[in-house]
């Protein structure tokens, strides 16, 4: 978590490079962070059940009177672990988004790097060393790294591209694709890069780090105009919901990566269907996201997503209030026809999530009238 707090302070230049230049090393050079083996695997369902014996909760409120489950496990309080907290305190409406996007994520993706890793303590290896803890670095490499290639694949032609990853968290790993593709002496002027979350507090830090590296310092975008990059709250059906406003220009490459697994529909299993719960009916569904996402790319765009099988170490999750819609391979591709998406390639693959990119099938021409 120190690094964390280094990475994303303001004012810590040095810090923040060198932290960047390690994981993007670890991303970019050549050895793919393993997921868990067999042995580890086995350990994770020994401490689901553990968890599952162990950890109580009780009905409470939160500051605003709306009701929620307070979770209490005497082994995790003890260790002091911001993980253990983000988990123990997962349905409080102020800290909701911690497990996936803010501070205790993203102290998971500073495992990449060797010198972190190595000052690493016994918690943080217990906590972030994990099945799903491995799996989410290695899906944090395969997506930083199929945005490079998609990038590379215009700007190797002289032509522009534009960047979007959406529900970002705090954007990493478009800003180390980003930092790559400048460090690697790609025009600056034909790359438009933007990072959106709903969260401010992700976006506040992710400019942060924008103004601390020097391949994005110089090279910031204001007020939506121009190359460059930007970090920007966003609520992503944002446009949906507004017909009438300005159209933004469609992009090249989007990372949707973390998201699709909360949306219902096209799916082999849900949390709720696991746990027996009654499933509320979503007002917005996968297939309204996935036609979002048609809608924001360009003609020969690409869309990078992921999917989630159901494992042990995603039944921890559950077991402290998180909530997911498992897809496989097919049912992903299946959600992404139904909105006219056609698979591209396979990127890689772990224990819980493959990295898939997609393009678009060309819209059949209106017959004449």
């Amino acid at each position: 978590m120190d690094a964390v707090a280094a990475l994303f302070a303001s004012g810590h230049h040095e810090s923040s490079e060198e932290i960047v230049g390690s994981l993007s090393r670890a991303i970019f050079g050549g050895n793919d962070p393993r997921p868990a083996g067999w042995v580890q695997r086995i350990m994770a369902r020994v401490s689901y059940r553990a968890l599952k014996w162990t950890t109580k909760s009780v009905e409470g409120e939160d500051k605003s009177g709306a009701k929620m489950k307070i979770f209490s496990n005497r082994l995790m309080e003890r260790s002091g672990h911001a993980y253990a907290r983000s988990l123990l305190d997962s349905s409080r409406s102020d800290i909701s988004s911690s497990v996936e996007g803010g501070d205790p994520m993203n102290a998971n993706y500073m495992m990449l790097a060797p010198e972190i890793r190595k000052s690493g303590g016994l918690w943080d290896r217990l906590f972030l060393d994990s099945v799903q803890g491995k799996d989410v670095r290695r899906r944090l490499a395969l997506e930083t790294r199929a945005m490079y290639e998609e990038a590379t694949r215009c700007l190797q032609k002289k032509e522009p591209v534009r960047l979007k990853a959406v529900a970002a968290g705090t954007g990493l790993s478009l800003i180390l694709a980003y930092d790559k593709l400048i460090r690697d002496g790609y025009n600056p002027n034909l790359i438009t890069a933007t990072i959106t979350d709903r969260e401010e507090a992700n976006i506040l830090k992710a400019n942060r780090l924008l103004d601390s590296l020097a391949t994005t310092r110089e090279h910031r975008r204001s007020g939506g105009l121009g190359c460059g990059i930007s970090a920007e709250a966003e609520d992503i059906f944002w446009e949906s919901l507004n017909p009438d406003a300005a159209k933004i220009d469609p992009y090249d490459v989007v990372t949707a990566i973390g998201i699709l697994e909360y949306f219902q529909g096209f799916s082999y299993s849900t949390s709720g269907q696991r746990l027996k719960l009654a499933a509320p009916v979503e007002s917005v569904t996968a297939q309204d996201l996935a036609g979002v996402l048609y809608r924001m790319l360009t003609d020969r765009g690409r869309l990078i997503v992921n999917t989630m099988r159901n494992d042990p170490s995603t039944r921890i999750l559950e077991l402290f209030g998180r909530r997911f819609i498992y897809r496989s391979r097919e049912d992903l591709r299946s959600l992404l026809a139904a909105v006219n998406f056609r698979p591209e390639r396979l990127v890689g693959s772990g224990n819980i999530y493959d990295v898939e990119v997609y393009g678009k099938n060309p819209v059949p021409a209106q017959p004449a009238s």
